[in-house]
């Protein structure tokens, strides 16, 4: 367990390991009954003092994360500790870290040092939810909603005209002739690349890490919008940055702080999602974007703009090219970085994705994606080219909108009539997710266990925070779920919150 410590900031240095060791904890790094250094061996791997060591330990316990049993040592706390009322209320309140444990034939891998800070996205996903639990959580559109029959064809057309590229790599930047229709479709939404800009990803998520590997390391500072993109922290993370949230409100990532902030420290890099932000749904102003670019300029910082939802705009017409126009569409200088997705309106199974930049900028990022796999697969490019080519395209992205448009109103129908008003939420105007926020004094994480309990799952809010969680929000995503469940999964949802408050 690798944990840096920042000895130049103001935070004081138990609570940087409190809040290293809990992020680990919390991400499912550090397993319930694991075994934790003794806090001689914390403050030697720290190079902290031994009051130190005990004094993070003490605040780890009094939230619950840690058990401290005297005469064997400090353990991360089972599931069914005290800080979950849920399960303690049919529970025996035994601890698992009382328990004799068997031994285990892997626990010398406790020795192995790693340098994961957290993985929360990791931790909170779908595919370790229990069988039969409806899926609030994961950010996705339902198979049904997606364009099979336009998919197919494409794919049968590219196996007559590609069948070649299945012997081929692609270049390190993509396929020509994808980048190519990319560059037509992207050209349509008022995002004037070229070619020469765009490098294909696999995903948003590898163009968040390629820009992390590529400009951010120990000492670097990157401001980040909070709550933020679970996936993006753990990226950041990855990089030993130090991050800086910065809150968000009604109109995006607040400026003053920005600037406050760049008095103190230089900033290297500022991550945002302007449009339909993950997990609020907030849409940054016009006004907003132009004074980011604008202090992005004056203080030499590169912006990492990550915009993979600006086509799901949740209006009975089509209005998304009345959407403020994306940062990269503002910039003047290159200090834009434009990450496009397109798993959340096409197919998540795909994982493409492009990266735009401009400049020496450009040629580091595709030096890095070059280390990193040697490209995307080509075939799967190939496969695409009829698709975006396809004039049912557009089409396809207007009656799925109806279609989402419908299902949002369903959901907002719902709460209205059922959820108590102790919580709080507003309608999205666009994206796929809907943020409550809970009394504070409620924690999200600790009713995921009667959560599952009675078949469904959400996201804490917890895991969108960089830094000391706020923990009286969730998060729910209502695209992936069958029309026939969404309702049934709502109904819960109300009933455990209402419940709670």
């Amino acid at each position: 367990m690798n944990i840096d410590i920042e000895r130049q900031t103001n935070t004081p240095l138990k609570e940087q390991v409190r809040l290293a060791i809990a992020q680990r904890i919390r991400s499912g790094l550090l397993a319930p009954g694991q075994r934790l250094p003794s806090v001689r061996q914390l403050a030697d791997q720290m190079k902290i003092s031994l009051v130190t060591a005990v004094q993070a330990y003490r605040l780890l316990e009094n939230d619950g994360l840690v058990e401290s049993i005297q005469g064997k040592g400090t353990f991360v706390a089972s599931p069914q500790g005290p800080n979950n009322p849920w399960i303690n209320q049919n529970s025996n309140g035994l601890h698992l870290v009382h328990q004799e444990m068997p031994a285990n034939p892997f626990d010398w891998q406790l020795t192995i040092k790693d340098y994961l800070p957290r993985a929360s996205f990791w931790s909170q996903s779908a595919v370790r939810l229990p069988p039969g639990i409806l899926d609030l959580a994961t950010a996705s559109i339902h198979h049904s909603l997606l364009p099979l029959s336009l998919l197919n064809s494409s794919i049968q057309q590219s196996l007559r005209e590609y069948s070649s590229s299945l012997g081929s790599y692609a270049p390190f930047q993509g396929d020509p002739e994808f980048l190519k229709v990319i560059v037509d479709y992207l050209k349509a939404q008022d995002l004037p690349f070229e070619t020469h800009q765009l490098i294909v990803t696999n995903g948003t998520q590898q163009g968040i890490d390629l820009f992390a590997r590529t400009f951010l390391g120990p000492g670097d500072v990157l401001a980040m919008e909070t709550p933020a993109f679970s996936g993006s922290i753990d990226a950041f993370r990855f990089s030993h940055a130090s991050i800086q949230p910065i809150p968000l409100d009604q109109d995006g990532i607040r400026i003053d702080i920005l600037e406050d902030l760049s008095t103190r420290v230089k900033i290297k890099a500022i991550y945002t999602v302007p449009t339909y932000q993950n997990p609020t749904g907030a849409v940054m102003s016009l006004r907003r974007r132009r004074q980011l670019v604008e202090f992005a300029e004056q203080n030499d910082i590169l912006i990492l703009e990550d915009e993979p939802h600006r086509e799901l705009t949740l209006s009975r017409r089509n209005v998304m090219n009345k959407l403020p126009p994306p940062l990269k569409a503002l910039d003047m200088t290159g200090r834009v970085v434009y990450l496009k997705g397109f798993s959340k309106f096409l197919f998540p199974g795909l994982r493409l994705g492009v990266i735009a930049a401009d400049g020496t900028v450009y040629s580091r990022l595709l030096a890095a994606k070059s280390i990193v796999d040697l490209g995307s697969p080509l075939w799967l490019q190939k496969a695409l080219i009829p698709f975006f080519k396809h004039s049912q395209l557009k089409s396809y992205i207007r009656k799925l909108n109806q279609v989402l448009v419908d299902r949002s109103d369903l959901v907002a129908g719902k709460l209205f009539a059922k959820l108590s008003p102790q919580v709080h939420w507003q309608k999205p105007s666009g994206g796929m997710h809907l943020w409550l926020t809970l009394p504070p004094a409620l924690s999200a994480d600790s009713l995921i266990p009667e959560a599952h309990h009675r078949g469904i799952h959400f996201l804490p809010g917890s895991i969108f925070y960089p830094g000391e969680p706020e923990a009286h929000h969730l998060r729910i995503c209502w695209t992936n779920l069958p029309d026939a469940d969404l309702p049934k999964a709502l109904d819960i949802l109300c009933e455990l919150l209402n419940q709670s408050v």
